[in-house]
Order: C-alpha cells, then sequence, then structure tokens
C-alpha cells in the first residue's frame, strides 16, 4: 500500500509540473504576441533580461548573432 500511495503522489507531481509547464508556455505565446508588434517592448525586455544576468554575476555568452536578433546593436527603426 505504501508503494501505491508513492506512485500515487509521482503521478499527482507529473501532472501538477505538466500542467504549470502549459501555463508558462501559454504565457510565452501571450508575450510573443506583444513583442512581435512592439520592437521597443522587445529590445527594453533583451536590455532587462542581461541586466538581470549580469547583477546575479552569472557568465553570460553574447553572440553578435544574439546582439542583433535582440536588436540591441541599435534601436530598431
Amino acid at each position: 500500500m505504501s508503494m501505491q500511495a508513492q506512485a500515487e503522489r509521482e503521478r499527482q507531481a507529473r501532472v501538477i509540473l505538466g500542467d504549470s509547464e502549459r501555463q508558462v508556455a501559454e504565457k510565452f505565446g501571450e508575450a510573443a504576441k506583444t513583442y512581435i508588434n512592439n520592437p521597443v517592448a522587445l529590445h527594453l525586455r533583451a536590455m532587462n533580461m542581461l541586466y538581470e544576468g549580469l547583477k546575479e554575476n552569472a557568465t553570460i555568452v553574447v553572440s553578435q548573432h544574439s546582439l542583433e536578433t535582440m536588436q540591441l546593436g541599435a534601436l530598431p527603426e
């Protein structure tokens, strides 16, 4: 019976994790829709992501391609 209870707890944990991942994916989809129509917001988000990473003393590798993709070389026209 103990093994059955443990298996049920693990199953429930996986269901909760799956639901959480679905919710996160939905939020990312909403954010993408916002950024696609607002390049300035995307630019500010990219700068904020870099700031947050640097603030935590993390090692960040930035390639030329990522700078171009995030439009960090210059403000978009």
